[in-house]
């Protein structure tokens, strides 16, 4: 998986100006009379006791939102499906950054797709813009040349009746070391918030990669045996139980295992829906990365099993099942 985005610093401007009122009374009472002296002293313990005071608030603060990662990274943890990790991630993330509104969108070329969205408006259902264009030197550009946790202040049109007009902070979602999403939260966040959006962007791209991989597999795999039916001449329906083992079947599975051997688990997958007929396209909605991430597996897949394209590819799996 690729790096965390990284948020942009951020100074306290409250910290800052007092440790340089503290650094201007250290240097003043270096030349100052006695007199002088005890009231800069006095004005010196007071700046003391208000920094220490911002920095307990800040503790507080960092402690609140480090108990905020927490409950919004346990919230991802039983998602059972895609469609409900982002449901789930537009809810926490809103949380987490005490925003009103966010939007998922996934990544398709230089197209952004919103998939999901939440509003803090119970009487609001979130609608969904159609996709739009990357533009170019746009807050959602630097943050995935970047990988950067990033704000803006000039929503894209296309998203302001979802993500409203206040602003917006946005950070990338990495899936299979590719950036596959885009976070948008209706909120300028903070260096703190910033931080934890950054931190929760990284675990929901592991998520991406992790949910639903058995159920994905097991209706890959039911949809891969149709195809075999399908190939075979063989169109009774499936059987269960105890004659699930039956030879013909067994020997499908079988064949199927000495077609994935030489294969990664995510290639695995990639050609387990190759073989159910699945379009570059549906491949990447359905495991959540890019289209040219799908190429690249399916390059590499092609490569490793010695045919030169699909068609080939169907073929070999089509004779190895007869």
């Amino acid at each position: 998986m690729a790096d965390a985005p990284h948020p942009e610093p951020h100074t306290d401007e409250n910290t800052t100006d007092t440790d340089r009122a503290i650094a201007d009374i250290l240097a003043e009472m270096r030349t100052a009379t006695s007199e002088h002296a005890v009231e800069l002293g006095r004005r010196l313990v007071d700046l003391l006791d208000r920094r220490n005071a911002l920095a307990a608030t800040r503790t507080a603060d960092i402690a609140a939102i480090a108990e905020g990662i927490d409950r919004a990274v346990h919230a991802l943890d039983d998602a059972a499906s895609s469609a409900e990790l982002m449901r789930r991630a537009c809810e926490r993330a809103a949380e987490l950054c005490s925003a009103d509104k966010v939007v998922l969108s996934r990544l398709d070329g230089d197209r952004i797709i919103p998939v999901a969205a939440f509003s803090a408006d119970p009487d609001t259902t979130p609608a969904l813009p159609a996709g739009f264009g990357l533009p170019a030197g746009s807050p959602e550009a630097r943050a995935l040349e970047t990988n950067t946790v990033t704000v803006g202040s000039q929503i894209p049109a296309e998203l302001r009746e979802t993500l409203g007009a206040n602003g917006f902070t946005i950070v990338p979602v990495v899936v299979d070391g590719t950036a596959a999403a885009l976070l948008h939260v209706g909120a300028v966040l903070d260096g703190s918030r910033r931080h934890a959006l950054g931190v929760f962007a990284e675990v929901l791209g592991g998520h991406f990669e992790r949910v639903g991989l058995e159920s994905r597999r097991e209706r890959q795999t039911a949809l891969l045996r149709e195809s075999a039916r399908r190939w075979t001449g063989d169109d009774a329906p499936p059987s269960h139980g105890a004659l699930d083992l039956a030879p013909s079947q067994a020997d499908r599975d079988a064949a199927e295992q000495r077609l994935l051997e030489p294969l990664t688990e995510r290639e695995a997958e990639v050609i387990r829906l190759i073989l159910t007929g699945a379009s570059n396209s549906a491949i990447a909605g359905e495991l959540v990365i890019t289209v040219d991430t799908v190429k690249s597996h399916v390059k590499r897949i092609l490569r490793k099993l010695g045919a030169t394209n699909r068609a080939e590819l169907i073929a070999k799996y089509q004779s190895s099942t007869r």
